[in-house]
């Protein structure tokens, strides 16, 4: 990495009559660092700097020093170091979806719902081992829009619940309840929410139902519209 011009002056000659020379080459040489460096040069830096104070600007290298969004710039706002938008970790987002039927195989029995494609990412991932968790990079406050298509199995009146959980432990206040009442009824269930996630932690939808005869469908593609999804979650950080 190419570092910015740096102005260093010579020594002050210990002439009183070179004064006036020494002032005038100096001057000429900082117009000339400056010329050749118009734009502001922010270095990288490794460690945090020890002393601070709010509106100050820095360039963290994201591995030996990471205020909490990776490689990026952040400024101080008195208390913490916040990333700007646009770098690492600065809105990362996820489409996630599943093109398989999922049915419960108990009643009343919370099940994780899984997902075996994904769209454009950044920053979220689905676990290489646990298709039900959807894994951040970034600490972060996320915007979450959860919808999953629900087809009934048989005539009876069913009730099917749904709610998230981050690394294992369910949100309180977010459980979604519906209900079917025909045989082959579909419906959309959909719920937007904000989440706080921290680095490093997984978030999983699960649902559960008080009866076997229903699923959270895929639908084939027509002649004239694309497959359906199971279940789709859509995922945008928002902020820190």
């Amino acid at each position: 990495m190419s570092e910015a011009p740096k102005y260093v002056p010579n020594p002050v000659p210990s002439n009183p009559d070179d004064l006036p020379r020494y002032i005038f080459q100096e001057l000429t040489k900082l117009q000339g660092a400056l010329q050749e460096n118009p734009i502001a040069f922010i270095e990288e830096k490794n460690v945090e700097p020890s002393r601070v104070k709010q509106g100050d600007i820095v360039y963290a290298d994201g591995t030996n020093w990471n205020p909490g969004q990776g490689e990026n710039l952040y400024y101080y706002d008195g208390t913490v170091w916040r990333a700007f938008a646009g770098g690492s970790g600065a809105g990362d987002f996820g489409f996630f979806y599943d093109t398989t039927d999922q049915t419960p195989t108990l009643v009343n029995t919370a099940y994780p719902i899984t997902f075996d494609s994904s769209g454009d990412k950044q920053g979220i991932s689905i676990d290489g081992t646990d298709s039900s968790k959807l894994n951040f990079t970034h600490t972060g406050k996320y915007h979450v829009s959860f919808h999953a298509t629900l087809s009934s199995g048989s005539a009876s009146t069913k009730t099917v619940y749904f709610f998230p959980r981050i690394n294992g432990v369910t949100t309180s206040q977010s459980t979604m309840i519906s209900r079917l009442h025909e045989n082959a009824e579909k419906k959309i269930i959909s719920r937007n929410g904000i989440f706080s996630i921290t680095a490093g932690q997984y978030l999983q939808a699960f649902w559960a139902a008080d009866s076997t005869d229903v699923e959270l469908q895929h639908n084939a593609a027509t002649a004239f519209a694309p497959e359906t999804p199971s279940v789709t979650l859509s995922i945008v950080q928002v902020s820190q």
